[in-house]
């Protein structure tokens, strides 16, 4: 089994799920996409850096209870160039009796799509589900948030297309809520996806207390009409506490827009995750 941390799990285990990842890569960075927004580098844990048959070893061995493995959390474990061993991290996943969701922000080529399309129909077999989340937190605005090798917002919106035509449930993922963007882009986003988008998530902006990634974002002060509540992360084993902008306008108005458009809405996945199970059981 692959060795733990000293103090603690190499991944995140609770709510009933594993969350894990490639780690950082190789040249120590978190991330390929360096995101201006993202907490990341500023006190969020640092998931251990396994190959894939280390990982699966792991997971087999974890006696937590868990329904559903993540690959999310500390980086983009699909972003170039570690697009294939992220392909195989899902295709070792889709063996185990267990759900499987995946967030990125990169485009998969043909070959990875089939390869997805593959390991949707396997786990449907096993009356399992494979999710595909893409994130996109902004569409025109903001663009210094997002790195110049981010794909752009509307390749990620074609790329949530893609992935539904190969049988993954889809998820728009607008995480995080930023103050910066302005509510009707948020708006403008989900109406691009619809017919081909299952769950539509939003998120809280975590913020360090030290003002980094604000100073990131604004590219200056903080507004002060810009409040925040501090909170611990209850998706995380870190132990900081976080600034957190709730975004309660954005929220309320997406509810609203999803709502009329008989598209379901969530802040956390696991309520859209059961959603999903029902209709599926339902057929």
């Amino acid at each position: 089994m692959a060795k733990q941390k000293k103090n603690g799990m190499p991944f995140f285990v609770g709510l009933n799920r594993i969350m894990l990842s490639l780690g950082p890569l190789p040249d120590g960075r978190r991330c390929p996409y360096r995101c201006a927004f993202c907490y990341g580098d500023q006190g969020y844990s640092s998931y251990h850096s396994y190959s894939v048959p280390q990982i699966v070893e792991w997971v087999k061995a974890c006696d937590a209870h868990y329904d559903i493995v993540y690959v999310s959390g500390d980086t983009d474990s699909f972003a170039p160039p570690r697009t294939k061993i992220g392909i195989e991290l899902l295709e070792a996943l889709s063996d185990l009796d267990v759900d499987v969701l995946f967030t990125t922000r990169t485009i998969f080529d043909s070959r990875y799509l089939a390869t997805l399309g593959g390991i949707a129909s396997k786990l449907r077999q096993s009356n399992h589900l494979l999710f595909g989340c893409i994130s996109i937190p902004r569409l025109s605005s903001g663009k210094h948030l997002e790195s110049a090798n981010v794909p752009s917002p509307l390749e990620r919106i074609a790329a949530l297309r893609a992935l539904k035509e190969k049988g993954l449930h889809t998820v728009l993922t607008l995480r995080p809520f930023l103050p910066i963007i302005p509510t009707r882009e948020y708006i403008e986003i989900v109406s691009m996806c619809q017919g081909f988008v299952d769950i539509v998530l939003g998120e809280c902006w975590y913020v360090d207390e030290g003002g980094v990634i604000e100073r990131r974002v604004f590219r200056g002060p903080t507004p002060p009409e810009i409040t925040f509540i501090h909170q611990k992360m209850d998706f995380d084993n870190n132990q900081q506490l976080w600034k957190v902008w709730e975004g309660r306008e954005i929220e309320q108005s997406l509810r609203n827009y999803c709502g009329s458009s008989a598209l379901p809405f969530f802040m956390r996945s696991r309520p859209a995750i059961e959603l999903v199970r029902a209709r599926n059981s339902a057929g």
